[in-house]
């Protein structure tokens, strides 16, 4: 009775959970976006004040880190921080706009995803009561094979007595 109803919790669970990775897939993309904006006004600032002085981001950025003056050469280094943030996060985009599917979404994520968003994505993520079917199937079908491992590991073999004699299990 009470391996049914693990069976049953683990079946249920890994539906409801595994349907809720492409809204988790969507909510990363929203986050990716968002970063990306704030990343490219913060260049674009930059860029704007280089432009001013008659020179590129990059000229800009090795004049900052010419100055004797420590806190300038540290903006010199943000700057770059930044600008190589910027074509990280815009690859990550470009990779995540191309996937066809919710599963190539997601391994995308798992492969290429910035940790940083990530975590904040899955620190903000709220369970939806939308249920993707193809992955709900997929949860059920892990929930069960957990539950054979979960099983197989904990089964005993015993000896009944039948009429013909003991039979081993």
């Amino acid at each position: 009775m009470i391996r049914h109803l693990f069976l049953i919790l683990l079946v249920i669970t890994g539906g409801i959970g595994a349907s809720q990775l492409p809204s988790f897939a969507r909510a990363y993309e929203q986050r990716l976006g968002g970063a990306l904006g704030e990343v490219q006004k913060l260049v674009d600032a930059f860029s704007l004040q280089a432009a001013a002085e008659g020179l590129d981001f990059e000229a800009l950025a090795a004049r900052h880190r010419q100055s004797g003056d420590t806190a300038v050469r540290g903006t010199a280094d943000r700057m770059t921080a930044l600008a190589d943030r910027r074509a990280l996060l815009a690859d990550q985009k470009l990779k995540l706009d191309a996937a066809p599917t919710s599963f190539d979404k997601l391994a995308t994520i798992a492969r290429f995803g910035d940790g940083e968003l990530v975590r904040d994505t899955l620190s903000t993520y709220e369970i939806s009561a939308t249920i993707d079917p193809m992955f709900g199937a997929l949860g059920v079908g892990a929930g069960w094979l957990i539950y054979g491992a979960i099983g197989g590991l904990f089964r005993r073999r015993y000896r009944r007595s039948t009429p013909g004699g003991l039979v081993r299990r």
